[in-house]
């Protein structure tokens, strides 16, 4: 469906036209409705549909109605079908019609009233090298000077990117005083496309808008070159090219902006319709100088204001962190006869590795353990979101088998594709002295025994991850726990913690070491981190870190 956009809004205002005819000006009930502005009847004029075509047609607007700069007389219709990117004016008021507002990728969009035009291919001659910068001073070294100067006073104190290409334009229109129309285009944030910056006409009353030539605007990008026109208009070096052709342009000049890395991000393009002024070579000399320091300029309050929005992201993620911190427990619940200790490293400022341990009701104490696929924020979003169902959920009930389905369906209600969480719910009854858990997917609870015996529980009842099948049935596993009984749980960062010379830790590793570490559960846990660390001995975590240690005390 064809689509209008509002030009002169404050914000660009694109509404997509569903039914003809399709009625434009102040009155509420027009599809496209021009706001606050008295110059445009309130049904000034409309958009009408034949035989797949769209016409725009005049309904006696005051301040008449345009289309590509002609008048149509009052209470007419064009004989000119409309064409997407054609420019239509309402009195005072600037619009766009847009049959296709999608172009493939690292191609020109318009926005704004820069009108960024299609051509077909072209010849370009008339080149100097852009990629030394500032151009050879000996040519003009005064006027360069001035320009640079000009520049440099007119950006001074810019800390706004959407300020400052206007304010190249007004400098250029004071040092190129024959300039009639300006137009400055860059790369978007994603550098896909390019998109214009800011557009300036001597002649604000002008009803033309900026128009460029894709073909000339690639060339400068991709060759790094400033190009010059002495009449673009009739030169036969674009005769190939459809939107020069068009453009009756005398003369114009195109040059690029290229970043610190000497990358191209942009264009500033200056032309000229009196055939008596045309730009000279000294004038592109003079042109490039004083883009490639307004180039820098422009880079310098780039990269500022994205340091700027990294120094805010960072306080964020601190923010971020605390509120994950906020929800871990700070004090493990202290029980005569049983010991508990953990620790949690995220390898970003935040992450997706999870551990909670609560007291229930008639002496039993909760364990939830569990490691979300991914890290960073993603991982942080889910491992809050399991803190809250699992605390939830075991307010009600301290049947194990009952609340890993509850938690699992609720985790699978929702769940991002590929974010599952592999988990240990336990619960220990510290008058029974008896321990019931179950097993999604995570790493086997290693039991060490009091005569050094280690056993891994439950490898037979393994079940998948939460967060994959609502109704998995979960088994649980149940037993005794027997005085000097130390239990250990970690995620897959102990195990994948790699050396400088990427070696892992290895499962290996982490068995043997709880088997013969420390028989007091903090001691050994705290033993264990600190051999995680010496085994990396510097090397940046690649990954969460979760280590908790349980036991009964002998």
């Amino acid at each position: 469906m064809p689509r209008i956009t509002i030009l002169q809004a404050d914000n660009p205002e694109t509404i997509e036209i569903t039914s003809f005819p399709a009625k434009m000006g102040r009155s509420p009930d027009g599809a496209v409705v021009i706001k606050d502005n008295p110059q445009v009847s309130r049904t000034h004029a409309q958009i009408v549909e034949i035989d797949g075509q769209y016409f725009l047609e005049d309904l006696g607007g005051a301040n008449f109605t345009f289309q590509n700069g002609k008048q149509i007389p009052p209470k007419t219709r064009s004989d000119v079908p409309l064409a997407d990117s054609d420019r239509l004016k309402l009195g005072p008021v600037k619009l766009r019609f847009e049959l296709d507002t999608t172009r493939p990728g690292g191609e020109l969009q318009s926005s704004s009233e820069v009108d960024l035009s299609d051509d077909l291919s072209s010849t370009i001659m008339g080149e100097c090298d852009a990629s030394g910068g500032f151009g050879v001073f000996e040519v003009r070294a005064e006027d360069k000077l001035k320009g640079i100067l000009r520049i440099n006073q007119s950006l001074a104190g810019q800390v706004d990117l959407t300020e400052m290409a206007p304010r190249i334009l007004d400098a250029l229109f004071d040092i190129f005083p024959q300039a009639d129309r300006g137009s400055i285009v860059v790369q978007s944030d994603t550098a896909d496309r390019l998109v214009p910056a800011a557009q300036k006409l001597r002649n604000e009353t002008e009803d033309e808008s900026v128009r460029l030539s894709r073909t000339v605007v690639q060339k400068v990008m991709a060759d790094k070159t400033a190009i010059l026109s002495a009449d673009a208009a009739t030169d036969e070096r674009f005769n190939a090219s459809e939107s020069i052709s068009s453009l009756t342009i005398r003369s114009m000049m195109c040059v690029p902006l290229i970043s610190l890395q000497g990358n191209s991000f942009g264009v500033i393009n200056l032309d000229t319709q009196n055939p008596i002024k045309r730009f000279t070579s000294e004038d592109l000399e003079l042109l490039l100088a004083v883009a490639s320091q307004a180039a820098v300029s422009y880079e310098t309050v780039r990269l500022m204001k994205s340091h700027i929005e990294k120094q805010k992201q960072d306080a964020e993620m601190k923010i971020a962190m605390q509120v994950q911190k906020s929800l871990l427990p700070e004090v493990l619940p202290q029980v005569p006869g049983y010991q508990f200790y953990a620790s949690y490293d995220a390898a970003q400022a935040v992450g997706g590795d999870y551990f909670d341990c609560f007291q229930l009701e008639n002496g039993k104490i909760c364990v939830s353990f569990g490691d979300v696929a991914g890290k960073g924020v993603p991982g942080a979003l889910i491992m809050s979101r399991i803190s809250s169902v699992v605390q939830n959920t075991m307010g009600f009930t301290d049947d194990v088998g009952a609340a890993i389905s509850r938690i699992n369906k609720h985790m699978c209600h929702n769940m991002v594709s590929g974010r599952f969480v592999t988990y240990t719910l336990a619960v220990i009854d510290t008058q029974a002295n008896r321990l019931s858990m179950v097993n999604a997917g995570h790493y086997p609870l290693l039991n060490r025994h009091a005569d050094g015996s280690l056993e891994e529980v439950g490898t037979e009842a393994i079940g998948i991850p939460i967060g994959i099948m609502a109704d998995f049935p979960y088994q649980v596993v149940e037993r005794d726990i027997a005085p000097g009984d130390l239990f250990a749980l970690r995620t897959d960062g102990v195990d994948e913690a790699m050396a400088p010379d990427s070696r892992l830790y290895t499962t290996e590793r982490v068995v043997e070491f709880v088997k013969s570490g420390p028989a007091d559960p903090e001691e050994l846990g705290k033993a264990m981190l600190a051999d995680v660390r010496k085994h990396a001995d510097g090397r940046a975590q690649n990954d969460d870190i979760a280590i908790m240690t349980f036991g009964r005390l002998q």
